[in-house]
């Protein structure tokens, strides 16, 4: 299975394949999935305001991969911070927070 890690776009680097589609704010693909990036790409999706790329990336350590589920636990701790402890709420954070694990394993 393939990994994928997210990787601001100023860390981007030329010739790595995106694992998903870019899309802007209005869901328009920007660039497809299985694109490898140039540089004239990276400065276009900064300059459209994209902060963020996910990238194919089968050679992860235990050490990123663990700091890439550090990194997603604390994304969803963020985006749930005004939700409450109800369990729908937990359930949902649980589901995302598997969904998004998977892309990791």
């Amino acid at each position: 299975m393939k990994r994928f890690r997210v990787v601001p776009i100023d860390e981007a680097r030329e010739g790595v394949l995106l694992s998903d589609d870019v899309r802007d704010d209005d869901g328009n693909i920007v660039l497809p999935r299985a694109t490898a990036l140039s540089g004239a790409m990276i400065r276009t999706l900064a300059r459209r305001g994209i902060g963020a790329v996910r990238i194919v990336d089968e050679a992860l350590t235990e050490e990123q991969l663990g700091a890439e589920r550090l990194r997603v636990q604390a994304r969803l701790s963020w985006l749930c911070r005004h939700a409450g402890d109800g369990r729908a709420i937990g359930l949902l954070r649980t589901v995302v927070e598997q969904y998004r694990m998977a892309g990791l394993a």
